[in-house]
């Protein structure tokens, strides 16, 4: 018996770059803001690739470009705040997106409280994960990094969270 949802389907090989991409657009994802300090400087960038590791114990798993600001952060930091945005924080999310050149004067145009490990948790977010350094692995063109959770800061959810799919931000609700 075949599956029609299947035969609709059109293979393609592993390393067929485009069709990688294509498929990575179609997934819904949250937009974290990832922030942290390496070389006494506050910085950040937003994240298209975070998840929960564990429960037990509690780890976050975060994934940067490693030829950008943002790998280069990830590889300087022993501390890192993974900020889960809400939905009215699009233009917060496109800022932290930016070129590092970019965004300098970010941090002053953004509220924020400094976590006691030593990135920022925005008001507004919906919440945050604090997470030490638990390790760093180079993984193709890009650095993940491991956080063991020292902090969770939960605020009231306000409204929905900020997703992105298919090159776009969109609402949960939306049709994606």
């Amino acid at each position: 018996m075949t599956n029609p949802a299947a035969d609709s389907l059109a293979p393609h090989a592993p390393d067929d770059a485009a069709a990688y991409k294509a498929l990575a657009r179609r997934w819904a994802a949250t937009e974290p803001v990832v922030t942290a300090r390496a070389d006494g400087a506050l910085s950040g960038f937003t994240a298209t690739a975070f998840l929960t590791v564990s429960l037990d114990p509690p780890i976050v798993l975060v994934s940067a470009g490693a030829g950008t600001s943002a790998g280069a952060l990830a590889r300087g930091c022993e501390a890192f705040t993974v900020n889960i945005l809400d939905e009215s924080q699009r233009a917060l999310a496109e800022r932290f997106a930016m070129p590092a050149e970019s965004r300098a004067d970010a941090f002053e145009r953004t509220a924020h409280a400094l976590d006691p490990e030593g990135g920022a948790v925005f008001d507004g977010a919906r919440g945050a994960y604090s997470a030490r350094v638990r390790s760093r692995i180079d993984a193709g063109d890009h650095v993940l990094l491991l956080g063991d959770v020292t902090r969770i800061w939960l605020h009231p959810a306000r409204s929905e969270p900020l997703v992105y799919v298919n090159r776009a931000f969109r609402r949960v609700g939306d049709g994606v």
